[in-house]
Formats: C-alpha cells, sequence, structure tokens
C-alpha cells in the first residue's frame, strides 16, 4: 500500500515538473505578444489580441503594467475622443487587474498609476454630460461620509444635473461605481460600494421618474483608490459615472 502512494506521489510530482517550463514558456510567449502588439497604435483587435495573450499567462503583473500603460498613452494621445475614453477605460481595467495579481514595489506602482486615472472629481455641467463619449468617466463629486451610504446635499446637487439631462430624453445609458477607503474588511467594503452606488441610482430614479433598466450599478470596495497616499481619506467615498453605449 505505501509503495502505491509514493509511486502516485512520484507520478505527480513529475507532471507538475513536467508541466512547470510549459508555464514558463506560456509567459514567455505571452509577453513577447504583448511587446509586439504594444508596439503600433491600437486597431480594431487589439483588446482581443491582448486578452488572448493574458489567457496564456494571467498571473504576470508586468504584462498587466505593460498593457495599462499602453491604453493610457493612447488615451491621451489618439484624435478620436472616443476611442481616447475608450483607452482611458481599458487603461484603468488592465491596471486595477494587475493589482490583485501584484505585490510590493510593483503593486505600489499599479496602484499609483490606477488612482491617477480614478482621482480627477469636477463639477459636471450639462455640456459636460452631453459631449462625454461612451466608456468615459463623468468626473462628479458624488462623495460620501465615512461608513455611510446615504447621500450628501453635494452629492445630491451633482446628480441633479445628471437626472435632469436624463429625464429630458436624452439616449443614454450610465452604470454607477461605488468605492470607498480602506477603512474595514474587504467583504464590509466590498457591500458598502453598492449600497451607495444603490442610493444614487435610487436618487435618480425617483427624483427624476427614470427607467430603472439605463441605470447599472457596481461596487469595487477599495479595490479602485483615488488616492493612495491616504487610504483612508474621503476622496476615495465615492460614486463615479460612467457613460455606457446604447448597444
Amino acid at each position: 500500500m505505501t509503495k502505491i502512494i509514493l509511486n502516485l506521489l512520484l507520478v505527480s510530482i513529475l507532471g507538475l515538473l513536467a508541466t512547470t517550463p510549459s508555464l514558463a514558456d506560456d509567459c514567455i510567449d505571452a509577453g513577447k505578444s504583448v511587446e509586439m502588439v504594444v508596439a503600433s497604435p491600437p486597431v480594431a483587435n487589439t483588446d482581443k489580441v491582448l486578452q488572448e495573450a493574458l489567457e496564456q499567462c494571467p498571473n504576470d503583473p508586468k504584462i498587466y503594467q505593460a498593457i495599462g500603460g499602453y491604453f493610457d498613452h493612447w488615451s491621451r494621445h489618439d484624435i478620436n475622443p472616443e476611442k481616447q475614453a475608450y483607452y482611458n477605460y481599458l487603461a484603468t481595467e488592465y491596471y486595477a487587474k494587475g493589482i490583485k495579481v501584484s505585490q510590493g514595489d510593483e503593486k505600489k506602482e499599479m496602484q499609483l498609476k490606477l488612482a491617477a486615472l480614478e482621482s480627477g472629481t469636477e463639477d459636471i455641467t450639462p455640456v459636460g454630460i452631453r459631449s462625454i463619449k461612451p466608456y468615459a468617466r463623468l468626473n462628479i463629486k458624488v462623495l460620501f461620509e465615512f461608513n455611510s451610504s446615504e447621500l450628501t446635499a453635494g452629492g445630491q446637487e451633482q446628480l441633479d444635473v445628471l437626472g435632469q439631462y436624463l429625464a429630458e430624453g436624452n439616449s443614454s445609458r450610465i452604470i454607477l461605481e461605488g468605492h470607498t477607503d480602506m477603512a474595514g474588511d474587504e467583504e464590509y467594503n466590498m457591500m458598502l460600494s453598492v449600497q451607495r452606488a444603490e442610493s444614487a441610482k435610487q436618487y435618480l430614479v425617483q427624483e427624476f421618474n427614470l427607467s430603472p433598466e439605463i441605470i447599472e450599478i457596481h461596487g469595487y470596495g477599495f479595490e479602485r483608490l483615488a488616492d493612495v497616499i491616504d487610504p483612508y481619506g474621503p476622496k476615495n467615498r465615492r460614486v463615479r459615472v460612467r457613460k455606457l453605449p446604447l448597444n
């Protein structure tokens, strides 16, 4: 019996050793694919090709860093505003995914880069809403008190501008993204971030008689800090708005 167990254990170890070079080779191939893609401006299938590379090697933070930086660059340099908005969105997503698999200095660097994309807050205006492109964030100050999902008067004023625009019959879909600071555990903050997004949605639906179907919500907890230097600070307790494509 002991001999059988030892043989099975040996087979398992040999199998693991046999797959290790393959995993390493996959990551090398994925890295080379990403290097080739990011050497040129984005085209229609660029994101798909990069995602396929990540499927080969999903746990290498350097790849996420390279892709995030690539889309961040083109979000500022492409001449098409709609593409700029989409690339900004992709940069945010890749940095956020990279943070989850990174550690130490690599994680800190990506957190700072993501925070630079997340930290912009400014008063929303009807002109600003009309000019915003699909996937772009509407940078508005819907901030919350500590440990609260209750909308402040200032937050309501910002949502009033958005609600009025949507109530006028403008064809739009939006997603409300809830966030928290780092006080408390991950599970609680994820719940609180969803509650914050839900509070903003209910206010828009009730005050402006909007269809709930045009408003999605998502909670991120403290995954996407707007202020990494002060992770417990008020800038992190927020709801962001992103415009979604109609189809």
